[in-house]
């Protein structure tokens, strides 16, 4: 991964990863689609901003855990975050029974939260390194949706708050 753990050493990098987050938030997905475009072409294989990807979802990656931790609080000793994601058939799954490529976003927060850096940076990387475009896209979008959803939400409506 070419960026530092939270991206925080790429101003260009939050920049762009917070114009990002208002296009979702403003639903300009016309927008979103241009600004994407040339962050997820293969590596290699486009000019201009593709050497951003990494370190705009890095820093999405540890903004989402940064909200979940100041809406939620640290885990106790002993206690971890678990993430469910409920699939369009309606089963719910755990973010590790996701296929890998599928469950970058998911495992990268998880693993950030369980205070094991290395696991975020190696799934973080994997992504940074995904040949298919489409599956880059599908991860950036992820993590772009869900911390705008995360920042809209009310702390109260957010499950399974720890006890005090």
């Amino acid at each position: 991964m070419s960026s530092d753990d939270g991206g925080r050493a790429y101003p260009q990098a939050r920049l762009l990863a917070g114009r990002l987050i208002a296009l979702v938030a403003d639903r300009d997905y016309a927008a979103l689609s241009a600004e994407l475009s040339p962050l997820v072409h293969a590596p290699g294989n486009a000019p201009g901003r593709r050497g951003f990807y990494g370190d705009v979802l890095t820093w999405l990656v540890h903004s989402l855990a940064d909200v979940v931790t100041a809406r939620l609080g640290t885990g106790q000793k002993g206690q971890s975050f678990v993430l469910e994601v409920r699939t369009t058939a309606g089963r719910t799954m755990g973010a590790g029974d996701l296929p890998p490529e599928q469950g970058r976003v998911a495992q990268s927060v998880l693993a950030l939260l369980a205070d094991d850096r290395g696991a975020a940076r190696a799934h973080l990387a994997a992504a940074e390194h995904e040949p298919d475009p489409a599956v880059r896209a599908t991860t950036l979008v992820e993590a772009l949706i869900w911390l705008n959803a995360l920042l809209d939400a009310e702390t109260t409506a957010l499950p399974d708050l720890p006890s005090q």
